[in-house]
């Protein structure tokens, strides 16, 4: 049946139309944690599957109405499921692990029917995901068997997707789905600053993988890194505006004359994947600090409910109801707030990171106490729930998020950086 929407572009069938506005009620601090921490804690098996066709271990989907094995989904789920949930954990990352190589290159998604996505361009996660894995279980044997399959897939990413000036590229969307520096522009010429702050960790965990698997390698791996940063911190940065950007690199060599090009051509567009090299801890402190007031702008990325994923500054900022693609122009994401908090953590913005998950985490206790669930997205001006009544996936990050800034613990990092202030 076709869905049906109200004037408000919300679906009409049952449990999917919020009852009314969120209303701003009177919560303390530990009463909205315990109402988001209650709430993922009772409704994280929901994202767990058996065994499936092609998928023999049991693994984890985003939920609300996904039912596939995503790459980026099942890691951050990976970063912050419960102990008893690890088993599934595990087994989503050896599946991904399992699924055949198409030329070198990753599966993006495995389909219920154990049908691998060969196409869509892949997270560079695979080491980071096995390592977390293996930091939170204290166990790495099981790897072993996967560290040749793991460079094969570093080399794909090296040769096919990766210029000879070192700037990786998008090959296709990316899951930032209508980020407008990628969206609808040709494939392989756009270098992503949230790509390379990917492959920077997924070198940092390769080098610690190498280590514990007493493989020599580690050396390379940290060399690999340390470029990739410098890269970050020289080229990506627009010291105009005091802004990552990504870079245009649609470049003909051939047509120039005796003056190289020398200069970079940056998409300044303001979304939220421009923050990535403080979630990385790639940014130098000058630049961090610069990031940090315009995070904590509310005319620009903080916003009622978290951080939104594209600056309200940019004409594209929009809170419109999408899916397929997905609205990454302006609505708050919970993947958006919750690595924007590690990254002011990382450079000791404690108070602000602080500031931002209360604002998420008010917004999640409303809603589940309101509606009885989180949503996808939600609005960047108003708070309210835009899409997707019950997705879970990254959300429970939200869950650990209060107690990790006291305990100063990134879920989604361990002691991958090894560098700048310390979590």
């Amino acid at each position: 049946m076709k869905p049906q929407f109200n004037n408000d572009g919300y679906e009409t069938r049952p449990g999917v139309l919020p009852k009314a506005a969120l209303k701003v009620e009177s919560l303390t601090d530990i009463e909205t944690e315990n109402i988001v921490k209650d709430y993922i804690d009772k409704r994280w098996q929901t994202l767990a599957r058996p065994p499936l066709n092609k998928l023999k271990q049991p693994y984890l989907v985003p939920g609300a109405t996904y039912d596939d094995l995503w790459d980026w989904d099942a890691f951050f789920t990976s970063c912050a499921i419960p102990e008893a949930g690890l088993i599934y954990a595990k087994g989503s990352i050896i599946n991904l692990l399992d699924s055949p190589l198409h030329n070198g290159r990753p599966s993006k998604k495995a389909s219920v029917a154990g049908e691998y996505d060969c196409y869509l361009h892949p997270y560079p996660l695979r080491a980071q995901f096995a390592y977390i894995v293996g930091k939170r279980l204290n166990s790495f044997e099981w790897l072993e068997p996967y560290w040749n399959k793991l460079l094969k897939i570093m080399r794909w990413y090296e040769t096919a997707t990766c210029d000879n000036d070192g700037f990786f590229r998008w090959q296709t969307l990316t899951g930032i789905d209508n980020n407008p520096s990628v969206y609808g522009r040709q494939p392989g010429i756009i270098a992503g600053v949230d790509l390379a702050a990917f492959h920077y960790r997924e070198y940092l965990a390769l080098s610690k993988l190498a280590e514990i698997l007493n493989v020599e390698k580690a050396a390379e791996f940290k060399t690999k890194a340390a470029s990739l940063k410098q890269l970050v911190q020289t080229r990506y940065w627009d010291v105009i505006d005091g802004m990552f950007y990504d870079i245009d690199r649609n470049i003909d060599y051939k047509v120039p004359g005796r003056q190289l090009i020398t200069w970079d051509t940056y998409l300044k567009f303001r979304n939220w994947s421009c923050l990535y090299p403080l979630w990385a801890n790639m940014a130098t402190n000058e630049q961090a600090a610069i990031l940090r007031d315009k995070i904590m702008d509310e005319d620009e990325f903080l916003a009622p409910c978290g951080i939104r994923s594209h600056s309200k500054k940019d004409p594209v900022y929009n809170n419109e109801l999408s899916g397929g693609p997905s609205n990454w122009q302006g609505p708050v994401w919970g993947l958006s707030t919750c690595l924007t908090v590690y990254g002011l953590i990382n450079y000791g913005f404690t108070a602000d990171a602080y500031e931002v998950a209360r604002r998420q985490q008010k917004t999640y206790a409303l809603d589940i106490q309101q509606n009885g669930c989180i949503h996808e997205y939600y609005h960047g001006d108003t708070g309210q729930p835009i899409i997707k009544p019950g997705f879970l996936s990254w959300n429970i990050l939200a869950g650990t998020l209060i107690e990790n800034i006291k305990r100063g613990h990134d879920c989604t990092g361990f002691d991958l950086y090894n560098a700048g202030a310390q979590l």
